[in-house]
C-alpha cells in the first residue's frame, strides 16, 4: 500500500472517525489579515517542513457572530493562515496552548490599495460559484462589507491589530512579522527554531492584480 494512502487512511481514522482534537500540538497560526503576505507565509512554512493550509474553512458566521467550526480533516495540517484564522486568534490561543502565532502586518496605504483591487464584486461572485459564500459572510461580519470600502476596512485593520497586540504582545509564542516590508527567512526561522533554507524566500502574487 502506498505511504500516501496509508497516511490518508490513518488521518481519516484519527480525526474523522475518532474525532481526535490535537490540543497539545504546536500549531503555527498566521493571524495577519488577507493581503498582508499570508500566501507567502504559507509557502514559506511549507518550505520549512510544515503542512500548511491557506484560508482553512474554520470560521463561519451564525446569527451575525463569527464562530469556530472545524471540519475534522483540517487537523491533518499543522499550520494555518489568513482571515479565517486571524478572526479566531483569541479562541485559538485558549484551545491550543502550545501554538505559535505569527502576525503579518503591512503598511496601511499599501494594504488598502491591495484590498481595493482584490475585494471586488467579481471576487464575491466567484465565491458564490465556488460555494464559498461563507467567506462573503465572514468579510461582512469582520470588515463591515465584502466589497472594498476604505473607511470600514481601515477601521477593521486597526481594530484587529490592537486586539492582536492586546492578546499576544510580549508572549514568547508570538511574532510580529513585516514580511511584505522585507523581513524574510532569518526572523521567521529564529522564531520557529528552524535552519535558514538556501532557497529564496517565496513571494506569492507579486505583480498580480491581487497583490
Amino acid at each position: 500500500m502506498p505511504p500516501s494512502l496509508v497516511s490518508r487512511i490513518r488521518d481519516k481514522m484519527i480525526y474523522g472517525v475518532l474525532g481526535h482534537v490535537p490540543r497539545q500540538r504546536p500549531f503555527i497560526f498566521g493571524i495577519g489579515l488577507s493581503k498582508t503576505g499570508t500566501t507567502s507565509l504559507n509557502d514559506a512554512l511549507e518550505v520549512l517542513g510544515y503542512k500548511p493550509f491557506h484560508l482553512p474553512p474554520i470560521a463561519h458566521v451564525e446569527a451575525g457572530q463569527i464562530v469556530s467550526q472545524w471540519p475534522t480533516w483540517v487537523y491533518k495540517y499543522n499550520a494555518l493562515t489568513d482571515l479565517t484564522v486571524a478572526v479566531l486568534h483569541r479562541e485559538l490561543a485558549q484551545e491550543f496552548p502550545n501554538a505559535r502565532f505569527i502576525y503579518t502586518r503591512r503598511d496601511m496605504a499599501s494594504w488598502l490599495n491591495s484590498c481595493r483591487r482584490h475585494m471586488s464584486q467579481e471576487l464575491a461572485d466567484m465565491r458564490v460559484v465556488q460555494k464559498q459564500t461563507y467567506l462573503n459572510d465572514l468579510s461582512d461580519a469582520f470588515y463591515g462589507s465584502h466589497i472594498y470600502n476604505e473607511a470600514s476596512y481601515r477601521a477593521a485593520y486597526e481594530r484587529h491589530e490592537a486586539d492582536v497586540m492586546a492578546q499576544h504582545s510580549g508572549n514568547a509564542n508570538f511574532m510580529d512579522y513585516d514580511l511584505i516590508g522585507g523581513e524574510g527567512w532569518e526572523p521567521l526561522c529564529a522564531f520557529l527554531g528552524k535552519s535558514t533554507p538556501s532557497a529564496p524566500f517565496p513571494v506569492a502574487n507579486k505583480g498580480r492584480k491581487d497583490v
